[in-house]
Order: C-alpha cells, then structure tokens, then sequence
C-alpha cells in the first residue's frame, strides 16, 4: 500500500441548498456542506483528520495508530474502517468497563480488524501518561517505534492541517457566505476552518457550536490549534442540550421537521445542534441575519446515531 492511496478520498463533496420555514422567514441564503456524503464509513471531518496523521505514520514506517475514545465514537469508526481498507493496524482505547454487549460502533470496528481495549474513567484521564501507553502497547503486541498514538478525536496539529482542506473539498469560493457554522467538540476543525477562512475569505465568520457543557475552555485549544489568535471565529457555548451525546426534546423535535423539510439526515451529536442554535440565533437576530448567505458544514457522525432514540 502506498501513501498516494490516502488521496481515494480527496473527492468533492456536494453544497446543498437547504430551504425550511424558519430559514424563509429569516430572509437567508442557507447551503449545506455534506461531508456526510464522502464515504459510508470514513465519515465527514473524521477523514479530514485523519488523513495527515495516517500518511505522516506511513512516512516514518509505523505499522500501526493507536487512538482513543467512547463506544459510539466517530473518531474510533472512522480509524478502524481506514485501517481496514488501507492495511494499518489500528488500536482503539475505548473509555470505560467492558461490556458482554458491543455498540453497533465496536462491532464495526472489531470487524474491521481492531484491537480494543478499555480504560476505567479514571484511567482515561491518564492516557497521555507514558506508563499507561507503554501497558497499553505490550498488552496490544506492539513496540513504541513501531505505532503512531492520535489524540482522541484526531485533533493534532497533522489534523488540523486536514481541516484546512475541507472547504476546497465543498468547492467553495471565497467570498461566498457571510458565516460558515459548524460543530466544535475538540476545536481542530474549527480551527482548520477558521486558518482557511483568515487567509482566502477575509470577510467571512466563523460560528463554532460547541457540543460539550461547560466548553469555555476550548477558545484557549483553539488558538493553541491555530498557532495564534485570529479574530474570525465565535464559540457558541449556550446549545449543548445537558452536554455531550445529551438530547433534549426540542433538539429531537428541530432534527425530525429539519429532516422532514430538507430530506437530510442529522446526528443529534454534532450537527443537529448547529441547525438549533443557527435557528434561535436567526429568531433572536433576525435583522443582523436578513440577507445573509450561510453556510453550514454537516461534519457526518451518523453512524452514531444508532444508539439514540430519536422518535417522538
């Protein structure tokens, strides 16, 4: 396998027009950035970051990545299918005791050939502990020289650079859109975005949604992502819906009439709280957004979806 098969999935991805009742009313232009149609498995901004960190792996002769994160995460399908389809070994630290029955994303994973293993809560919050990783990687088979380790959500300076490919990937030209909006769970794609957006649209914002509570320390993981304070992106902390992977019944019930008018399938995770808090802000705002050309990036996740109730 050579490293010029990382680029199969350099391909556009579609901008749709989205038109609903309240984005009418409002008097915006609204198009959606799908990246949820890239690949059925390596899904959205999850490829964008892992594509650097999988290359610079290969470039250095590491036979395989280890990374980390919870039963349903995205980051951890989206290795396991890369390290599936391109012959990488992968290892997912999953956070959390075993249990006798899998996530439908563990089961994906464990199909696609990876290891998994799993960290007490406690523990997890040691995983950048090198005693830990080294327990971690004799208990996988592997030598230090041997792995590339990923952060958790791939949000490393090699994904960030990622990021910053994605808006070329949607085609979208400069000066198009007013704001781009999008969800922020670790930062690095917003700051991707954001390094993209202060060198080639100059004039646009950008308006990241954070989907975690209490998420005000991630302004400070943002400029540490971007190398230096830019002034063109907001953090929105107030839509979290009780904090990460948490609903309530108004997110489900913007997600179902959201669905239900533009045929577009959202996660409640990520993106269907961009679309909530992009809403209230065209109520709430109504005069500065009149006329408005926005832009929302659907960073997929979907996968995810699957262990949550979502009917009313």
């Amino acid at each position: 396998m050579v490293i010029e098969s990382f680029v199969s999935l350099d391909r556009p991805v579609p901008v749709q027009p989205i038109c609903t009742e309240w984005s009418e009313q409002a008097g915006v232009t609204l198009d959606m950035l799908r990246l949820d149609e890239l690949d059925p498995d390596i899904s959205g901004n999850k490829w964008y970051k892992l594509k650097h960190n999988l290359i610079h792996a290969r470039e250095q002769d590491k036979t395989a990545v280890l990374s980390f994160g919870g039963a349903w995460s995205n980051h951890i399908h989206a290795l396991a299918a890369a390290g599936h389809r391109f012959g990488i070994t992968t290892v997912g630290v999953i956070r959390g005791e075993p249990s006798s029955e899998l996530t439908a994303t563990l089961i994906d994973a464990r199909r696609w050939g990876m290891q998994l293993h799993y960290l007490t809560w406690a523990d997890y919050r040691r995983k950048h502990d090198p005693d830990l990783i080294d327990k971690l990687l004799s208990q996988s088979g592997l030598l230090p020289e041997q792995v590339h380790i990923v952060p958790e959500g791939g949000s490393n300076r090699l994904g960030v650079s990622g990021c910053q490919g994605i808006l070329a990937a949607g085609r979208v030209p400069p000066g198009r859109y007013d704001e781009i909006w999008l969800a922020c769970g670790t930062g690095a794609t917003l700051a991707g975005i954001a390094l993209t957006a202060s060198e080639t649209m100059p004039d646009t914002r950008v308006k990241g949604v954070a989907v975690l509570k209490g998420a005000d320390f991630l302004r400070a993981d943002i400029d540490r992502h971007t190398q230096r304070a830019l002034s063109n992106w907001t953090l929105l902390t107030d839509y979290h819906h009780g904090g990460y992977a948490r609903t309530t019944e108004a997110l489900r019930s913007l997600i179902i009439s959201f669905e239900q008018e533009a045929g577009i399938p959202l996660d409640p995770v990520y993106t269907g709280k961009v679309l909530f808090a992009l809403k209230d802000s065209l109520r709430t705002n109504a005069a500065h957004y009149r006329s408005k050309r926005l832009l929302v990036i659907h960073t997929g996740g979907l996968q995810g979806r699957r262990g949550m109730v979502m009917q009313r």
